[in-house]
């Protein structure tokens, strides 16, 4: 976001992280929203909330998606999901 959620700041900065989280929500994704992702599915949309206090939205993969649960640890990775494009991933630590 480009301002602090909390105090709508817009003085922001990035900051290093550990690279730990815990799965604060998720769902298991059963249909396929693009056709990009028909062999995909089912897949997990996880919103993880970093020790360091910040949520982000991320798939939480190399695990069965039953195995996945709210207060979940898991450790933070980067995919690369495109040619120079990296988004984060979750995996459970």
């Amino acid at each position: 976001m480009p301002i602090c959620p909390r105090c709508h700041s817009s003085e922001i900065d990035w900051l290093p992280a550990s690279g730990g989280g815990t799965v604060y929500t998720y769902t298991i994704v059963q249909h396929a929203t693009h056709p990009a992702f028909t062999d995909h599915v089912p897949y997990v949309v996880a919103v993880v909330e970093l020790d360091e206090g910040p949520r982000i939205v991320t798939n939480v993969k190399n695990c069965r998606v039953e195995d996945v649960r709210g207060g979940m640890r898991v450790s933070i990775y980067f995919e690369e999901v495109a040619e120079g494009f990296r988004l984060p991933q979750a995996q459970p630590a």
